[in-house]
């Protein structure tokens, strides 16, 4: 049974169904542009350009979600989200590819604010850690079964049939958000308003974390995929075996944050990273190598997430208006990926070695640490006029 408030279980249901269908298909779309025909370069810089242009629609998601409140915004983020493989089929094409970017970015502007805000909202602060390390564990269980399923799917029945999937899971994500009851995530502050009392530790943190996933999340499964053969089934079978260590580390990671001891694994999280990059950085010259270092990456990530996001929904709750607090701090992470792409996509270009392309997102693991590490509690943000 889940941990927490009956808010909370329907909120993990949710989050279930819709990291089910991302790691059906969404794990495999960086792959995908590269069978497309996609060089790493490129597609490093097509998600740095996604990003910006996210960076940009969040002002245009924000006027959306003051018309329709927070459900029913998150719910047109999903069922938008769910288009987008309709143009990712016949990305080949620059109209098709240009309507994937729009959809994708339009999308997440509108999902990602609610979501977080949700989660820093109904979690209970003397239970964050074991909420937080559920999480990742039930994400890193499904990232067991979703890329074993997807890598069949992809490479037996195609990816019509994959995304047509992952696309209906989606979809059956929306009830369980709907049938719980009004956020108490704070007023939806008007355009002028929006970026006033940024919580600069929280924009920071999120574009650290930015950085260190456009190595780790976005260049590193392309990387992988070449490794691999250029294979579906063999990066669904690295992803699933990688899957197992992930679950493990984030259940333990988040009962040790319950018991005060996050400063502590702070430390380790951060060597641990930084020693990640670094094997990820030579896994390309073998294929054991490479699936190894997915695994280890794995289990070294279930312990990264529980840290960072214990403290950034804790800031959120205590600043009293949790959507406004994220829809400011989520555009540092906006920033912080697109610039991190661009340099993994510049590297990438510049070496003969793939796998090098991966290196710049571990500029992010300092700024991570101080951040992490940093006790003073955020300011209540002004109020809306």
């Amino acid at each position: 049974m889940f941990p927490g408030t009956g808010q909370f279980r329907l909120l993990t249901l949710h989050f279930s169904l819709f990291q089910l269908a991302a790691s059906l298909a969404g794990g495999f779309v960086g792959a995908y542009l590269l069978k497309l025909g996609f060089s790493l370069p490129a597609a490093l810089a097509a998600y740095a350009g996604l990003l910006m242009l996210r960076f940009g629609l969040r002002f245009a998601a924000l006027g959306i979600t003051r018309r329709l409140g927070f459900k029913r915004a998150l719910a047109g983020g999903v069922a938008l989200g769910a288009l987008q493989f309709v143009p990712l089929l016949h990305a080949d094409t620059p109209f098709w590819f240009a309507a994937w970017v729009l959809i994708v970015a339009a999308a997440e502007a509108l999902y990602w604010p609610v979501y977080h805000a949700a989660m820093a909202v109904t979690g209970e602060a003397s239970r964050r850690g074991r909420e937080l390390g559920l999480r990742t564990a039930i994400a890193a269980v499904i990232g067991v079964l979703g890329p074993l399923g997807g890598g069949l799917l992809l490479e037996h029945a195609g990816p019509a049939a994959d995304f047509a999937i992952a696309g209906t899971l989606a979809l059956l994500s929306i009830p369980p958000f709907l049938r719980m009851a009004e956020l108490p995530a704070g007023p939806i502050p008007a355009l002028r308003e929006s970026m006033r009392g940024i919580d600069r530790l929280g924009l920071a943190a999120f574009a650290a974390d930015g950085w260190i996933a456009s190595g780790l999340v976005l260049a590193w499964p392309m990387v992988l995929f070449a490794a691999l053969g250029a294979r579906f089934e063999a990066l669904g079978l690295a992803n699933a075996a990688a899957g197992l260590a992930g679950a493990i580390a984030g259940m333990l990671c988040g009962r040790a944050i319950d018991r005060g001891q996050r400063e502590r694994y702070l430390v380790g999280v951060c060597l641990a990273l930084g020693l990640g990059f670094l094997l990820r950085a030579g896994a390309s010259w073998s294929p054991l190598a490479a699936a190894l270092a997915n695994a280890t990456g794995a289990a070294i990530m279930g312990l990264y997430g529980p840290v960072l996001m214990s403290v950034i929904y804790d800031r959120a709750k205590q600043s009293g208006a949790a959507y406004r607090f994220h829809f400011a701090t989520e555009a540092g992470w906006d920033i912080g990926a697109a610039s991190g792409c661009l340099a993994g996509a510049a590297v990438a270009w510049l070496a003969m070695t793939p796998s090098l392309a991966v290196l710049p997102g571990m500029l992010g693991v300092v700024v991570l640490y101080l951040c992490v590490r940093q006790r003073r509690a955020p300011a209540p943000l002004p109020a809306v006029a």
